[in-house]
């Protein structure tokens, strides 16, 4: 059983890394909307946007060196991952709007699988496109 589970672990180590990095920008994000929001006197949209590039840079940095290992350069890996988060926000919104009008349910219920369905998509996206890690190369 405990070998079963060790060889588990050991197949999807990459994907893991991957969701517990989420987890710790997920944090940072809130943290510093938090923040911002208070010092910009209830600004959401400020304080979205800043907490935003902030953990997003810590997430492509995390991603990068800790999750895809990669040896790439940060000038070309880096202007890739900016694409994908600005693509990333922009299907988010245009899906969630668009199945909000469609369905008549409450929009945080319909981000919730809007932005789990991204969440895989980007992982890979990251994995292929951005970082080359191949589906045979070591983690």
């Amino acid at each position: 059983m405990i070998k079963k589970v060790s060889e588990l672990i050991k197949k999807y180590e990459m994907f893991i890394k991957y969701i517990f990095v989420a987890g710790i920008s997920f944090v940072i994000d809130i943290v510093f909307f938090s923040i911002f929001k208070f010092i910009f006197v209830g600004n959401i949209i400020i304080a979205t946007i800043l907490a935003r590039i902030i953990s997003s840079f810590i997430n492509y940095l995390l991603n990068k060196d800790k999750v895809f290992k990669s040896n790439e350069k940060s000038s070309k890996t880096i202007i890739k991952y900016y694409a994908l988060v600005v693509i990333q926000m922009l299907v988010s919104a245009f899906a969630v709007d668009n199945l909000y009008k469609l369905l008549s349910i409450n929009a945080t219920l319909i981000k919730v699988p809007v932005e789990f369905i991204l969440f895989i998509c980007n992982y890979l996206i990251q994995k292929i496109l951005i970082f080359k890690r191949g589906k045979n190369e070591n983690n």
